[in-house]
This record gives structure tokens, C-alpha cells and sequence, in this order.
């Protein structure tokens, strides 16, 4: 079974057992990061999961204090930014994936270890481009050069990425913008390798539906696909074909 696509209003509400104020989740997160003991880790989730970027490391919850000294608290926070992360893909991947927060340099902080190759983020609202996503191998492999102003990505296949919750970034042509005002995103996902769009037929602009390629004419053109690819029915033998029509305005 698949699971539907995310709605940023699913991906938004809070878990937590009482009001939470930005000031203090941040102030929470902030202390926690400072004061917790975080040991660094290159080492394999398990056996059969890709080694997380160098510089990785992994915070146990439950041991995780805030300012103020309520671990509970703690627990909550981090239980909400796990279910967060596992909103930005269809579930067949993200129920078993490494949940980590990522910083602006590509550091990762472990918060529930997984069973695949896949790492989802829980991302922060507060600052644009850094979102919910869920990342393979090679999708972590391209966002990571992304971060480090690499000239191209260098990643040997094609890679994937979701971000089913949507997203806010600077710009759809230029990878590297940090500056320009934020475009609303609704969710998508992406194949990263080099597309070519007018080779391809496709358009370059940020559209609502449908396939674009972002950044295009770059080394980080990749396609861009809007929704969940686990929209629309399976074709099982033996089902009926209902033929719809749709009529355009002129």
C-alpha cells in the first residue's frame, strides 16, 4: 500500500502535548544541540544502510535536555520532527530511513536510526531551503555537492529526492541564490540527473502541476515533478478502463 501525497498543513501540525511558542522550540533545539552529548558517527546505521556523510552524528532522545531541564519536553520535540521527516516521502521508504537534521554545511544529526539507504530531514521552517525532504544515496551525494558550491554534481547515477510537504527557495534558475525572494514550492520530487529541457521538450518555469526542469542550463538542471508519484490508480488484470474527456477553454 502507498500512502498519499503530503499536505503541507499535515506536515505542519504540531504533536505536541501543549502550545509551543517559536521562541522556545528554537531556544529548545539551540540548548539541546549545546549541551547534549552527541558523539560523532561515520559508522552504518546497520549493515544494509549507506554511510551518512562524514561529520555525521547521532543524539539519543530520551537524553536530550532543554533549558528547561524538562526531558520530556525534549522528547516531544524531537518525536515531532521525526514524524515531520517521514511526511516528506511516500511511507514505503520513509518508515524504515534514517531521520537526521541537517545543517547549512551538510552535518547531520542523527535522531532515529534506519534500516534503508535513505535519510529524511525534518528541515526548518523558519529558513528557506531548508525543508522536509527525503533523500537516497545519490540524491544526498548531489544535494551535498549543492551545499558545498561544488561546480557540478557528482553523483554517478541518478538520484532521488521528495518533498512531498512543498518547499520555499530562492530561485528556480540559479542553484547557488541565497538572496532573492522566496518561491512558494507545493510538493514534488525529483530525478537528479542533467536534463536537457529543450531536448526533452519541457518547460524551465516554476509551474503548480506537471513536469519542469529546474535549474536548467545548468550542471544541477535536474526534472522536477510536482504531486506524488504514487497518485492515480494501479492497473490490476482485469480492471475496467473508464475513459474520461476534458474540454480546454479556447
Amino acid at each position: 500500500m502507498h500512502d498519499k501525497t503530503a499536505t503541507l498543513d499535515q506536515c505542519n501540525a504540531a504533536t505536541l502535548p501543549q502550545p509551543l511558542s517559536r521562541r522556545l522550540f528554537v531556544g529548545a533545539i539551540a540548548a539541546a544541540g549545546t549541551v547534549a552529548a552527541l558523539h560523532r558517527s561515520t559508522a552504518r546505521a546497520t549493515a544494509n544502510v549507506e554511510e551518512l556523510p562524514a561529520g555525521s552524528r547521532t543524539v539519543e532522545p530520551q537524553h536530550s535536555p532543554i533549558s528547561n531541564g524538562d526531558a520530556g519536553m525534549t522528547d516531544a520535540i524531537v518525536e515531532e520532527k521525526i514524524r515531520r521527516a517521514r511526511l516528506s516521502g511516500p511511507s514505503i521508504v520513509t518508515a524504515d530511513a534514517t531521520v537526521a537534521e541537517m545543517d547549512a554545511q551538510g552535518h547531520l544529526e542523527v535522531l532515529s536510526e534506519g534500516t534503508n539507504a535513505w535519510v529524511c530531514c525534518p528541515g526548518n521552517e523558519n529558513v528557506v531551503g531548508d525543508v522536509p525532504m527525503a533523500l537516497d544515496p545519490m540524491g544526498m551525494q548531489w544535494f551535498m555537492d549543492l551545499l558545498a558550491h561544488k561546480p557540478k554534481p557528482t553523483n554517478t547515477a541518478p538520484g532521488l529526492i521528495y518533498m512531498l510537504c512543498g518547499a520555499y527557495q530562492h530561485s528556480y534558475t540559479d542553484p547557488f541564490d541565497q538572496t532573492s525572494a522566496p518561491i512558494p514550492i507545493g510538493p514534488h520530487w525529483m530525478i537528479l540527473w542533467p536534463f536537457d529541457a529543450e531536448a526533452a521538450g519541457l518547460s524551465t518555469v516554476m509551474r503548480d502541476a506537471g513536469t519542469m526542469v529546474m535549474f536548467g542550463g545548468t550542471p544541477y538542471a535536474h526534472l522536477h515533478i510536482c504531486g506524488s508519484p504514487w497518485e492515480g490508480n494501479e492497473y490490476h488484470p482485469g480492471a475496467r478502463v473508464i475513459r474520461t474527456l476534458t474540454y480546454a477553454r479556447p
